[in-house]
């Protein structure tokens, strides 16, 4: 899960999310830094070093020149019987023979042309899924911005938390920079087993990323440091929203993601409740690690919960839907109705999650609707989940 998401760049996200051979191509996505970090799964990108000798420099460059010079003889050009086959255009298949950073960009494109936005005025925006068989969009996720009242009211709970930054701190430090490490600490991953898994959960936290990035621009909240100069944060305050949290929102659907598709797999260790809750547990502390950084209010962490687990459901669906009519949960957080109820409210992540449904659990202050349809499936994630689940068979 990385790092639970490091924030280091300015769209405050999974920084180095290329790491699985350039997955960050995508130019430091924004945070969740080194994604490759485990094992270097961006080392993939180094095949080159064979022997010693790096890929594309001056050296290698005469080498080759010289060795071609050497061995190539009279030049035969192909016929036909000795040509490749040519690759069936537009078949989902081809993804395989992309490098994987090739495979990120078909993958982000296959997920974000089906999202897009809405501000419906009042301080409430709209996220949505196009549903690209009736060519409309049905809502996602939609997020009502809480009052001042709200923060101000929470702005005691930060301080109390900071008593905790000193037990904390080196969690805090590493959730900055470190990637699937905590994840993999409860689970088996390694990258060179299960390197589709990790190009799954990737997109996933990609996806969270271009999400929360696009909702906390939209609702526009201020940080805790904003509102006292007594908070001190620990770490460099992010340069973006408070609400939702996006260490919250993308440990949540990491983690959620990774345990459906080990449920899928009907691993015998990991399938079961008790992996689910150890892994879910880990996104909680990740995100309550943000409030005693000094970082985050808990109604960030509550709203970051429940849109992570909203989307990590999202992408389980839009990778194994087989129809049209499959429907994905739609979620509505208010943040008016927790300001009337408990505006003080700390975060209990279990509140929010229903263990007999793997979904997120209607409140006082969330809404849940599970009717609207995904539309055509999607191949080219379909091909990508069962890549991902053979390693865990």
């Amino acid at each position: 899960m990385t790092t639970f998401l490091p924030y280091a760049g300015p769209t405050g996200g999974i920084g180095g999310i290329g790491g699985i051979g350039g997955i960050g191509g995508i130019g430091g996505i924004g945070g969740i830094g080194g994604i490759g970090g485990i094992g270097g799964i961006g080392g993939i990108g180094g095949i080159g070093g064979i022997g010693g000798v790096a890929a594309d420099t001056p050296l290698a460059l005469e080498a080759l020149i010289h060795t071609r010079d050497g061995i190539v003889g009279t030049v035969q050009a192909p016929t036909a019987a000795t040509a490749p086959a040519a690759l069936a255009p537009g078949a989902a298949g081809n993804i395989w023979s992309w490098a994987p950073w090739v495979r990120a960009h078909v993958i982000d494109f296959e997920i974000f042309s089906r999202l897009g936005f809405a501000d419906l005025g009042g301080g409430r925006m709209e996220v949505r899924h196009l549903d690209s068989s009736a060519m409309a969009y049905r809502r996602l996720a939609a997020f009502v911005r809480p009052p001042q009242s709200t923060f101000i009211a929470q702005l005691s709970l930060v301080v109390d938390y900071a008593d905790l930054r000193a037990d904390r701190a080196a969690e805090i430090l590493a959730q900055l920079t470190d990637s699937f490490v905590f994840l993999s600490s409860i689970v088996r991953l390694d990258p060179e087993r299960n390197l589709h898994t990790l190009e799954l959960l990737s997109a996933g936290l990609r996806l969270a990323n271009f999400v929360h990035m696009r909702l906390k621009h939209a609702l526009a909240c201020r940080r805790p440091v904003d509102y006292s100069v007594q908070v001190q944060p620990v770490i460099q305050t992010p340069a973006h929203g408070s609400l939702p949290s996006g260490h919250a929102t993308e440990a949540f659907t990491a983690s959620l993601l990774l345990w459906r598709l080990l449920r899928a797999a009907g691993h015998p260790v990991y399938e079961g409740d008790l992996c689910l809750a150890q892994l879910l547990r880990l996104a909680a502390r990740v995100a309550i690690n943000r409030t005693v950084a000094g970082v985050h209010f808990p109604v960030d962490s509550i709203a970051g919960a429940v849109l992570g687990l909203t989307l990590g459901n999202y992408l389980v669906t839009r990778c194994t839907s087989q129809n049209s009519n499959d429907v994905f949960q739609d979620i509505e957080f208010d943040g008016a109705k927790f300001d009337t109820n408990k505006p003080g409210l700390d975060f209990l992540w279990h509140e929010h999650f229903d263990f007999a449904t793997h979904d997120v659990k209607p409140g006082a202050f969330v809404a849940t609707s599970k009717a609207s349809a995904l539309g055509h499936p999607s191949e080219i994630l379909n091909l990508l989940w069962q890549k991902a689940l053979h390693e865990w068979l």
